[in-house]
Formats: C-alpha cells, sequence, structure tokens
C-alpha cells in the first residue's frame, strides 16, 4: 500500500499578514447604532424617572427601568425579525 504525501507551499511564520486600517475591522456603523440606542435609553429613563416622581410623590423605581434595556430590546426583536424572514425565504 502506498502511502500519497501532498506537499505544500513554504510557510513562514514571520511573514507579516496584510495591515487592516481599524475602520476595516470594527463595525463602525453598529458601535455608532448601539451608543445612540444606549444615550435614548438613558434620556427615555430620566423623563420616566422625573414623570413618576411628579406622580408618586416619592422616589422608587417602576417600569421605566426598562428604558434602560432598549439596545437589548433592539437586538432581540430585530434578530427575530431577521430569523423570521429567513425562515419564509424573504431574506438573503
Amino acid at each position: 500500500m502506498q502511502i500519497k504525501l501532498e506537499r505544500r507551499q513554504p510557510v513562514s511564520f514571520y511573514h507579516r499578514q496584510e495591515r487592516r486600517r481599524l475602520w476595516e475591522c470594527i463595525p463602525v456603523a453598529a458601535i455608532v447604532k448601539y451608543t445612540a440606542l444606549t444615550l435614548v435609553g438613558v434620556l427615555v429613563f430620566r423623563a420616566g424617572q422625573a414623570r413618576a416622581l411628579a406622580e408618586r410623590g416619592y422616589e422608587a423605581l417602576g417600569g421605566e427601568v426598562f428604558a434602560l434595556f432598549l439596545p437589548g430590546f433592539y437586538w432581540m426583536v430585530s434578530r427575530v425579525i431577521r430569523d423570521a424572514l429567513d425562515m419564509r425565504g424573504g431574506g438573503k
């Protein structure tokens, strides 16, 4: 029985790979989108907290705290919609 060996091109461990620019490696659009969602969530939380304080007359945390989870809610809903569209065949 013969053993067949495959030969590859020699690999240099010291060969540097092509350098990429920073904005090619980091998803800047996603970072900007979620930063904006976080800022909107904080502003909505502050407004809801002020409104609740005016109505209640004392400081407490209620449903307005869920405004801080706005980026997470956005991510979950967008993922569910994307998956539903892919299941129907309407996705990419």
